[in-house]
């Protein structure tokens, strides 16, 4: 459950420290005083929207920490050993919000994503919201109500992933059903560019050999004459070479540096030049021995590289790229040749697949059908103790066209206030009070089948009083055996009848505004009942009615 929640800077909500019990816990307070600020910041500390708008003004960021009691609740504790969070029997929650709109998520001090700490709050708190009795006349919601109460959505959910396993596969075959349609055409095609590119018998790395190659054969004869020319320097012939009067001066520098020992670095530098020379030789007359002029080997080089840069050309491609497109289309030509025998494969799978989802979704029928007949019976049982003694709401499952994501069937929530009255849709008869009861009946009977620790409910009250308001408080009260409540109310028999109370007020002073929480002695309780019931103005007979609220 929720032992503790510590907000600061959140809009009104300045620096508020609370410490909650356990069992049903009433929040009330004037219009505008900030209760509703109170779970945007429960919201906040559980992954909900962040929005820098909640920033207090004239501060930089706002923070919440909610603190978590989860020793007995092995799924929680198990998700944060999964996720290395550690699986303490306390829970820390961190949510900061910057006044730029950057958030930041913890859990036990260690940072999260938001989609991480939502994942995480589904199995800490349940929050009924102001838009529960909106989204009560979707069709979707109805449905997602009545799976719920049969095993908490889990059938549905497997129903859907079938589902989408099934089309998704389908939508594979109906591609491949018009690659093959397609594929007259497309083979030819490439069957006749595969053959091409075949016929070259190309290899890897070819084309820049080639390259290499005629450019050494088109400056055979630049070749020979610059290396003759090397030659003929380096070695002489009539008269000695470089390498010879290099050798020479080194000789005789060497005999010179005995007297005078400052040549003796000139000489060695001769000789090894003379080395060195005599090495460049060496590589240089390799290299034309090696060489053959072949005017027969150039031209066919010349006309294989003719022959790539054609057919690159035709392809848009670099000629270095052949080799690559050439398996790509013998590829796409293996796919296009074997789509015809895979489409009965493919075909047998696909029946298969939908043979599973239609399967489940009959278990899911089946599910439904008892869930719906018994959460019709639960909710109408409640009607009278809402002050609608006659009221009749029945569940009733429609079946679809086909088999679709949700299954084989829709929902109608028909509802009939009074005995002879004519009844219909739940979103067409219901008026606005009569949709509110209807509301907290379904929130009462799905809240007991949750294993939520915790269960917020904001002003489920209403358009509901007297003796009404007082049972809204009895089921709430009763809820609070199994959960930790928290209800917003402005009714004071539901405030007389939770086990604490929790009072926020708003204090202004110049441009300042502030909000405070705190908990009420049991003093203070039957003050602020007496306050809700007569106004501001407290009087001896609204104190004793206050005490017999308490009671």
């Amino acid at each position: 459950m929720l032992t503790s929640l510590h907000v600061q800077n959140l809009a009104t909500l300045a620096s508020v420290e609370l410490d909650l019990p356990a069992g049903c816990i009433a929040i009330t307070g004037d219009t505008g005083a900030g209760k509703s600020l109170i779970l945007d910041a429960l919201e906040l500390a559980l992954g909900g929207r962040s929005d820098a708008g909640l920033v207090r003004a004239g501060t930089d960021k706002a923070q919440v920490i909610a603190s978590f009691e989860i020793a007995g609740l092995p799924d929680a504790q198990a998700w944060l050993e999964e996720n290395d969070l550690g699986g303490e029997s306390e829970l820390i929650l961190r949510r900061t919000l910057t006044a730029e709109g950057r958030s930041k998520a913890y859990v036990n001090g260690t940072p999260i994503s938001t989609g991480q700490l939502k994942e995480l709050a589904e199995q800490l708190v349940f929050m009924h919201t102001q838009h529960a009795n909106l989204k009560l006349l979707q069709t979707k919601h109805q449905l997602a109500l009545v799976d719920a109460f049969a095993d908490g959505g889990a059938l549905a959910s497997e129903c859907r992933q079938h589902y989408a396993l099934w089309q998704q596969r389908k939508s594979d075959l109906d591609t491949l059903i018009q690659q093959s349609q397609q594929a007259d055409q497309e083979r030819d095609l490439l069957a006749f560019q595969v053959d091409e590119l075949r016929a070259l018998q190309l290899s890897e790395g070819e084309f820049e050999a080639l390259d290499t190659e005629q450019k050494q054969l088109a400056s055979g004869e630049s070749f020979l004459r610059v290396t003759a020319d090397c030659l003929l320097q380096l070695q002489g012939e009539d008269q000695p070479g470089v390498i010879g009067v290099a050798e020479r001066l080194a000789l005789e520098l060497r005999k010179l540096s005995t007297d005078h020992p400052t040549l003796a670095n000139a000489a060695e530098l001769l000789e090894q030049g003379s080395i060195a020379l005599e090495e460049a030789k060496q590589d240089i007359q390799h290299a034309v021995d090696r060489f053959e002029i072949d005017p027969e080997r150039l031209s066919w080089v010349e006309e294989r590289l003719a022959a790539l840069f054609t057919l690159a050309r035709k392809h848009r491609i670099e000629p270095e790229g052949l080799p690559a497109l050439q398996a790509q289309l013998e590829v796409r030509l293996a796919d296009i040749s074997g789509a015809h025998e895979r489409i009965p494969v493919m075909q047998q799978e696909v029946d298969a697949l939908r043979t599973q989802a239609e399967a489940c979704a009959r278990r899911l029928t089946e599910a439904r059908t008892a869930a719906a007949a018994a959460l019709s019976e639960a909710i109408t049982a409640q009607f009278p103790d809402l002050g609608m003694p006659h009221a009749l709401l029945e569940v009733r499952l429609q079946a679809a066209e086909s088999l679709a994501s949700h299954g084989f069937e829709t929902v109608q929530f028909f509802f009939q206030p009074n005995p002879g009255q004519q009844g219909g849709n739940l979103s067409k008869i219901a008026s606005g009070g009569e949709l509110s009861r209807v509301s907290l009946a379904i929130q009462v009977i799905t809240a007991a089948r949750l294993a939520t620790p915790t269960l917020v409910f904001d002003e489920v009250d209403v358009g509901i009083g007297g003796k009404t308001a007082a049972t809204v408080g009895q089921m709430l009260q009763r809820l609070a055996a199994n959960a930790q409540v928290l209800v917003v109310t402005h009714q004071p028999q539901v405030a007389g009848q939770a086990s604490a109370h929790l009072h926020v007020s708003k204090q202004s002073a110049a441009d300042v505004t502030v909000s405070d929480a705190q908990l009420l002695s049991e003093s203070a309780r039957v003050e602020e009942i007496a306050r809700m019931l007569g106004g501001h103005e407290i009087t001896e007979a609204t104190l004793a009615a206050a005490r017999d609220l308490r009671v």
